[in-house]
Formats: C-alpha cells, structure tokens, sequence
C-alpha cells in the first residue's frame, strides 16, 4: 500500500492528520529563512517525507492492542513492518522515527534501537523533520483542525525563538501548556528557547 493507502485505512482522525502535515510544512517554510540549515531539507524527497512522517504519525492508535504498545511506538513498527510502496527503503527508519518520536521522549541512541540504526546524516534529518511534526501536532491538540496563522521571530542575542499565533487561537488557555509539553524536541534539535507570544 501506498502512504495515503494506510492513511486511509488506520487513521481514526483524518482530519487532524492533514492538519499536522499541512502545519508541518508550514512551519519547515517559516522556519528556513531564520535557520539556513533547512535548506538542506528543502527539496521534494525531503519534503515529501515530511508530509508523509505527519500524515502517519497517529495510525498506530489502531495497532496499540495488536502490538501492546502506546499509538508512538505501534505506529512506528507498523511501519517498519510494512513499509509505503511509496517509500524508499533507505527512507523507512527516518519514517519510522518522526512517528516514534512525536510524543513524549526524545530520540536516544542508547536507549532506542531503531534510532541507533541512522547515521549522522539521517539522524540530523530525523532530528529537525520530527522535532517539527512534534510542534505541529501541539498545535492541534483538541484535534479540531482549526485554520490559524503562524508565524516566527528569532532574536540571535538571547537565542530566543518565539512562536506568533493569532488571537483566536491564543484564548485557550491550554495551548500554552500543550507547546510546552511538544516543544522540548525543537529546542533541543534548533538549540534555542522557543516562547509563545501573540499577533
């Protein structure tokens, strides 16, 4: 199967699944202009990688009994398992990782096999695509896919990144905690202090 086959298939919330790929390239092209080492990424194979890692990121909500494993990691074996036809094998463990690692810990060479199996190169590409599907799906965590501007401010001097959103989105107050539970994995890849602030 494709990736939008198993999309299709294993995703119970579709909607919230192209929202966090679609925030996720969003933010990849707010981010390039103030961190040049995207540049790298900024290509379709990459990109599309990107789009792919998030639109996958919560199927493994439907295997967490077959595996016995919460929805991050069953997500990630499903597919080491069976890989998208339309992902390249050399692709399929960075796959894996921007699922694996979309909640709660971060990626740990010593503790995680799967992550240990990357090179240096692939780890770094791992490290930033998934640092920002993790942000990206902070940003919809009420799942109700709403439609809201983002933007980005970078203060070199204090290494201070700062996250822009608009009001409509800033008078819930849980989002503030939310971003701080999903923005440990940006700091640490962008090595900044990501703060919330308001158009």
């Amino acid at each position: 199967m494709k990736t939008e086959e198993i999309w299709d298939k294993y995703c119970k919330d579709k909607e919230h699944a192209i929202f966090v790929s679609k925030m996720s390239v969003k933010i990849f092209e707010k981010l390039k202009p103030l961190f040049p080492i995207l540049l790298k990424y900024d290509n379709k194979k990459d990109l599309t990688l990107l789009k792919n890692g998030a639109l996958l990121h919560d199927i493994g909500i439907f295997f967490e009994k077959i595996y016995n494993k919460e929805h991050h990691k069953a997500g990630a074996k499903f597919i080491f398992d069976n890989l998208p036809d339309d992902i390249e094998e050399d692709e399929k463990i960075i796959l894996c990782t921007l699922i694996r690692y979309h909640r709660k810990s971060l990626p740990d060479e010593n503790k995680h096999k799967l992550y240990s199996l990357l090179n240096e190169k692939e780890k770094e590409k791992a490290n930033y695509l998934g640092a920002i599907i993790k942000l990206s799906d902070g940003l919809d965590f009420g799942h109700l896919s709403l439609e809201y501007n983002i933007n980005f401010e970078y203060s070199k001097k204090l290494n201070v990144l700062t996250l822009f959103l608009t009001k409509n989105i800033m008078l819930n107050a849980s989002i503030k905690k939310i971003i701080d539970k999903k923005k440990d994995f940006l700091e640490a890849v962008f090595k900044v202090k990501l703060k919330v602030g308001e158009y």
